[in-house]
């Protein structure tokens, strides 16, 4: 049972959203924007019908126009399940909820399932209803609505929260730990055997202490006081190891061994990481081993996990997350660290953030697909026209998009598409967004593995080299704007890709950015990667800045104390024909040298300049105006 996407209104921020889902999902984004909220909606959807207490108050999504539950329009969470290929449900699920399946993506089956909830201001009660949807998204008339529970038994929801109690979950009463003590099975014969065998370990271990022995015989005279029978048998014993093989399973812990001596030690007593790890562990254990011997073949659980980097170390996430990859289960997951992300597919990434109080998703496509009304000839003279680029579908009336568009071909599929397809700009503007293979190879590369950090940012700053990543976080925090204090990240795009790689993932994730580039061919290259992306040229104005000399380390030489400081670094290594051409009055020729000299050495010659700032005291007003106004924009 895949669930393909969720649709949900009015919970807690989520006014209105729609998050497409793949096998496994990773959602990332700032603290506080509605990731674990996004798994309460899941799992708050699949709770069964008669489930007491699944909504509060504090669900409802409120504003200002909306102060308490009663002015809701109430929620709603809509659970798209679909077949993952045509007749995959074929047999008990097709025979037992026929009445429920619909047709939304040409031959494949879905079953759609709505929960709702809304306040009845009569009984101050909140009501709460969960039914099956048609492909019209109304709920389905007949008895299919009676099939609502047994449908959300085959799709178990589990819950793993960043903080694992340890103890609750290695528990006899945890629904995982506990279910497999439970289902332990030992033949008769060895279970007479090992019951015979624990007796005798008992007996040997109170007879060879004496003050046991002593406090056995003590404990004997209560058939003295009370009134039992059978004075020649003994009536009471200690049993150091329960005698009950059931009872003794009861009492099993995990224990671990780290390598490093002879000692094993109970789980409770290692490191939280240690802990965390092992939690995760024991529910793909309890998915992989026990899930289809305690529930129908048909039953696919859905796992909702939050952090499971917590307490690692970046190589243990890493591993971590291979791990949970191999889980035999659909997989929902948030994190916090770019070390985790580091080896997922980016198009399973979704972007979380938090505007004006309500939550928005956002991801990456590879693709774009969608209906009209019906294929017109006009169309068909586009796709024949870029067919690297379009594919049609005559059958089911559908257009897909496999690369990003540029604005011919967008006019183009405005001119044609206008009168069939209701959304068409909103189209063409995510067709502008689409990552072809090769670009998502390099989002790869230049983010996910080596700058993963900055998918968690709220906006960025893109400049071109090493200079400016050591110098410009240095002017911000001295014009009290600190980037990490504002979660922004610094990006030094020419050695990780381009510009224009950054600028499109931004857009796509809704990441707020301004550029600086060189005053030179780069800059004018920059600009073109922007416009490439979807932008007007009117826009570029308002997003990125060029500086007034040809480059940074010019910009900076421009300024007559900075300078100075250039001279002061290189010292001994302006050469003496180096000096003779400001002796000789040639300034403009002396000051390119020494910037070349600078730049031979940038990072080094940097981290060189801050030293010098800090122990001469560095003023606000020495930095360039145009980097000044960089920083004020973002």
């Amino acid at each position: 049972m895949f669930l393909k996407e969720v649709r949900v209104k009015n919970f807690r921020s989520l006014r209105d959203v729609n998050i497409k889902l793949d096998e496994s999902t990773v959602l990332i984004g700032e603290n506080n924007a509605g990731k674990s909220t996004l798994l309460d909606a899941i799992r708050k959807g699949l709770s069964r019908q008669g489930t007491r207490a699944v909504f509060d108050d504090y669900d409802f999504f409120m504003d200002s126009e909306m102060a308490s539950p009663k002015d809701s329009d109430g929620i709603k969470i809509v659970l798209i399940f679909e077949e993952r290929e045509i007749d995959e449900w074929e047999g008990y699920i097709s025979d037992t909820f026929i009445d429920a399946l619909q047709y939304l993506n040409g031959e494949k089956a879905s079953i759609i399932l709505q929960t709702s909830a809304s306040y009845n201001e009569v009984t101050s009660d909140i009501e709460t209803s969960t039914v099956f949807l048609n492909n019209e998204f109304e709920p389905i008339t007949g008895r299919v609505q009676n099939l609502v529970n047994k449908f959300i038994m085959l799709t178990p929801v589990f819950y793993l929260q960043a903080l694992r109690e340890i103890k609750d979950t290695f528990s006899s009463k945890s629904p995982l730990w506990g279910r497999f003590m439970k289902k332990a099975s030992i033949p008769q014969d060895e279970l007479n055997v090992i019951q015979e065998q624990i007796k005798q370990l008992n007996t040997n271990i109170i007879s060879n202490d004496e003050n046991l022995t002593k406090l056995v015989d003590e404990l004997q005279k209560i058939q003295k006081v009370m009134d039992f029978e059978g004075e020649d048998q003994d009536l009471v014993s200690i049993n150091a190891v329960p005698i009950k093989t059931w009872d003794l399973l009861s009492k099993s812990q995990v224990v671990l061994n780290n390598g490093t001596s002879h000692m094993d030690f109970p789980l409770e007593k290692h490191g939280q990481g240690t802990q965390s790890v092992t939690a995760i562990l024991l529910f793909k254990a309890y998915i992989n081993i026990l899930l289809k011997e305690i529930s129908t073949d048909s039953a696919e659980a859905i796992l909702t996990l939050e952090e499971p980097e917590a307490h690692l170390h970046p190589q243990a996430t890493r591993a971590l997350q291979k791990s949970i990859e191999e889980m035999e289960c659909q997989k929902i997951i948030t994190t916090h660290s770019p070390y985790f992300i580091q080896n997922a597919d980016i198009r399973n990434i979704r972007y979380i953030r938090k505007e004006n109080g309500e939550t928005q998703v956002f991801g990456i496509r590879d693709h774009i697909c969608f209906r009209v009304d019906s294929i017109n000839e006009g169309l068909r003279r586009v796709a024949g026209a870029f067919n690297e680029l379009i594919n049609l579908n005559e059958e089911e009336n559908t257009v897909t998009i496999t690369k990003s568009i540029k604005k011919q071909l967008a006019n183009a599929l405005r001119g044609c598409c206008k009168d069939i397809v209701p959304n068409i700009d909103g189209i063409l503007e995510d067709a502008y967004m689409i990552f072809d293979k090769t670009e998502l190879c390099n989002l790869n590369m230049y983010i996910q593995r080596n700058r993963g950090d900055i998918l968690f940012a709220r906006k960025w700053f893109l400049y071109e080299g090493q200079s400016e990543d050591v110098i410009i976080p240095y002017f911000a925090k001295l014009l009290g704007k600190d980037f990490d204090e504002h979660g922004i990240n610094g990006i030094m795009y020419r050695s990780n890709g381009s510009a224009g790689a950054f600028i499109k993932l931004a857009k796509v994730l809704n990441i707020g950015w301004v550029v600086l580039g060189d005053n030179d061919g780069q800059g004018e290259k920059t600009i073109n990667e922007i416009l490439n992306c979807g932008y007007e040229r009117d826009d570029v104005a308002d997003i990125m800045l060029l500086t007034i000399k040809k480059d940074f380390e010019h910009e900076l030489a421009d300024v007559p104390s900075i300078f100075n400081d250039y001279e002061i670094i290189l010292g001994d290594s302006i050469s003496d024909d180096i000096s003779k051409i400001k002796e000789d009055g040639e300034i403009e020729e002396y000051k390119e040298k020494v910037v070349e000299l600078i730049q031979k050495g940038k990072v080094e010659n940097a981290y060189n300049l801050l030293k010098i700032w800090d122990e001469r005291g560095f003023s606000v007003d020495e930095i360039p105006e145009v980097i000044k106004n960089l920083i004020w924009r973002v």
